[in-house]
């Protein structure tokens, strides 16, 4: 069965088409991520930009156009943080059904954690073990807790790398007050999250702010996955990037720490949210993953194919 999953961030918009095989075996035809920055402004506003309408509908009429070419069975299409908070999300959405005729599901923060630690733990040979899925997006950020398959906790925290740049830091390189504020507004956040026994449990890292910090630590000159998944981060690696990337421009962090110009500006907070969790748990690694809300939805969508061809 092949199934195109597209997720509709408040940062990025990303797609993964892939093959499930009958015993849930996942084979990856493509891969994909864009920046959109459809959540721009909605924590200011509450409302998503006309721009934010124009830009989305041109990637995902590319991402449907290259699902329609691999044959897929199945498009599923989900929007987390910034549709969940817009006060015209509902707008979006009609929009994107005219238009393309895409059908989207608005996730609640603890159903985009629930798939977003399935498909994060999909992609480990130990099924049964512990593990706690940490989910940094561009609006909010989730932390599961769990065994195997079966969810001990969950929440999710508006503390995203988009919302709270734009909330909380406005100089480049930022102040020592704007630093404060971060700070404390994160570990206000924190204290909020699931606890777990971090010697026991096996603490996954999904999305951009993970990824990209993988990527340079190896110094990769083009983003390999194959290299960023399974990277151990260590929380002196993650501090160490924090005060390096504190004083760094944009044109810097793109130019001489290659990262991408879309996550250049945010990715700061996302650091700063790794860090402190990382700091006041304390928690000594983090294990990176490629995997995430996207191939969750694949396997929701597998599971229910699997219960439609029993009842029939």
């Amino acid at each position: 069965m092949k199934i195109a999953s597209i997720d509709i961030g408040t940062n990025t918009i990303l797609m993964l088409i892939a093959e499930v095989a009958e015993d849930g075996g996942l084979h990856v035809i493509s891969d994909e991520q864009v920046v959109a920055r459809v959540g721009r402004g909605v924590d200011r506003t509450g409302t998503i930009e006309w721009d934010a309408f124009t830009r989305s509908e041109r990637f995902l009429a590319a991402y449907l156009e290259k699902a329609g070419r691999h044959g897929v069975d199945l498009i599923r299409c989900t929007g987390t943080s910034a549709l969940r908070d817009a006060r015209n999300g509902d707008d979006y959405l009609d929009y994107m059904y005219q238009k393309l005729n895409l059908e989207i599901e608005i996730l609640s923060g603890a159903e985009e954690a629930l798939w977003t630690y399935g498909g994060a733990i999909s992609g480990f040979a130990e099924r049964d073990s512990a593990y706690a899925v940490l989910d940094i997006g561009g609006g909010s950020t989730e932390l599961t807790v769990g065994k195997g398959f079966h969810i001990a906790d969950r929440l999710s925290q508006d503390i995203g790398c988009v919302r709270l740049t734009e909330k909380l830091l406005h100089h480049t390189p930022p102040t020592d007050a704007e630093i404060a504020s971060l700070f404390a507004t994160i570990d206000t956040a924190i204290q909020g999250y699931p606890v777990f026994d971090a010697a026991a449990t096996t603490f996954v890292g999904v999305a951009g702010t993970v990824t990209t910090l993988a990527a340079v630590e190896q110094g990769l000159a083009e983003y390999n996955r194959e290299k960023v998944a399974g990277f151990v981060l260590t929380k002196e690696m993650i501090c160490r990037r924090f005060d390096e990337f504190r004083y760094m421009s944009k044109d810097e962090l793109q130019n001489l720490m290659r990262i991408d110009p879309g996550r250049a500006d945010i990715i700061l907070v996302g650091v700063a949210i790794l860090k402190r969790l990382m700091e006041l748990r304390p928690i000594p690694s983090i294990v990176v993953s490629e995997r995430g809300l996207r191939y969750g939805i694949v396997m929701r969508e597998w599971e229910r194919g699997l219960e439609r061809a029993d009842i029939s």
